[in-house]
């Protein structure tokens, strides 16, 4: 069996000297704190490697026993309290409790029964009430737009360990605040879609589309600690997003909704056709694109202040879906902008609707009613529509 030891786990040891034949070591130590958010799941560490045939693990909370590990087969009491919300790990043993509740802080024991002696270890296990929590966090997000998951850390320390997983795959995991993105996965679903954060372990999906909704995971492991703390969070998508018109041949400005750019902001504009990027403010310095076909080639304008984007001289192939990313250190905003275009012949039908409304009221002729009422009701409608 492999075990890690450390000076913390124990403080002293003393022999048995009833039996000669036989040592037995005990052990003392501190208490160890968890945090933990009501919802939340955790899981506390035996810090075992591989358990042995001749060990027995025992957990409780207070004088309750919570599992029981005995040549490895997993025992779990199945009281009121932790009904189907804990499990045993039987090549670890560690414990996890699932979408954790107020009822469950207080103190767990773990005792260890090997041929090394016996070992124990006490959590204090508290936390912070939350309570629309059900242990998963629902996250709707308009399709195409972008979704941050907050690892709920505000400072990674050096040797703390976080991965994110999507359904069980693995997507990124940030060790010795070191990230890595595993974006190939799931027949490349993710590619250029992912981005986690050095400093807070939260992770940023952009581009939503219904085969990126689901369950994400993270698993937090702060350095020095024995366990474990995880998050849920569903993706889900819906309708919506701010709609804009223009008149073919005008110019039209999508505005970003902020007043000014921070130096370390990144501004990126994605245009749903190809989706592709359009525009893009980093580190100070400002891009425009052509697109894919060319469509906008000597048509956008991007103010290096707000990080708005215009369009002159617009044309029907610039209707569409505008998403607007903007992702810094102090804050990320996603914005999402359905621009509609009015081709240029509706100039005419306006002026055609005004001019028969004032027929029909100098001349009040039936006959003038009849004929037009069709026709300028469909202008209207239509009319209505563009703008």
């Amino acid at each position: 069996m492999k075990w890690r030891f450390s000076p913390s786990h124990f403080h002293h040891c003393k022999m048995a000297a009833s039996d000669p034949g036989v040592s037995s070591v005990e052990t003392h130590e501190n208490v160890e704190s968890v945090s933990v958010i009501v919802g939340d799941s955790y899981t506390l560490h035996t810090d075992v490697t591989e358990i042995q045939r001749d060990d027995v693990i025992e957990w409780r909370f207070g004088k309750d026993l919570i599992g029981r590990i005995d040549e490895n087969l997993a025992f779990v009491n199945d009281n009121e309290k932790f009904r189907d919300r804990v499990h045993l790990d039987n090549q670890t043993g560690d414990l996890k409790i699932r979408n954790v509740r107020i009822t469950d802080f207080g103190l767990y024991k773990l005792e260890i029964n090997g041929y090394r002696g016996i070992s124990t270890r006490t959590f204090n296990v508290s936390g912070v009430n939350n309570l629309v929590s059900d242990g998963v966090k629902l996250m709707p997000v308009v399709e195409r737009d972008s979704v941050i998951l907050p690892s709920g850390l505000t400072e990674i320390q050096r040797d703390d360990q976080i991965t994110w997983k999507f359904k069980g795959t693995l997507l990124g995991q940030l060790i010795n605040q070191t990230a890595e993105i595993f974006a190939d996965v799931l027949n490349r679903r993710f590619v250029d879609r992912l981005q986690l954060n050095q400093q807070t372990g939260s992770l940023v999906i952009t581009n939503i589309r219904p085969n990126t909704s689901g369950l994400y995971k993270v698993n937090i492991t702060k350095s020095g600690s024995s366990y474990t703390t995880h998050k849920t969070f569903r993706v889900a998508t819906i309708d919506g997003g701010n709609k804009l018109s223009a008149m073919e041949g005008t110019s039209v400005t999508l505005e970003s909704g902020v007043s000014n750019i921070h130096r370390d902001d990144v501004i990126m504009w994605r245009c749903e056709h190809e989706d592709t990027v359009i525009a893009k403010i980093s580190n100070g310095n400002s891009t425009t694109f052509d697109g894919t076909d060319g469509r906008f080639r000597d048509t956008l304008e991007l103010d290096y202040k707000t990080g708005s984007l215009t369009i002159r001289n617009i044309r029907i192939k610039h209707a569409g879906l505008y998403h607007l990313d903007i992702v810094g250190n102090r804050r990320t905003i996603f914005k999402r902008i359905n621009l509609s275009v009015c081709p240029q012949d509706w100039s005419l039908c306006v002026i055609a609707v005004i001019g028969v409304a004032v027929l029909l009221l100098v001349m009040g002729v039936a006959t003038v009613v009849i004929c037009c009422q069709f026709r300028v009701s469909r202008q209207v409608n239509i009319v209505n529509e563009c703008l």
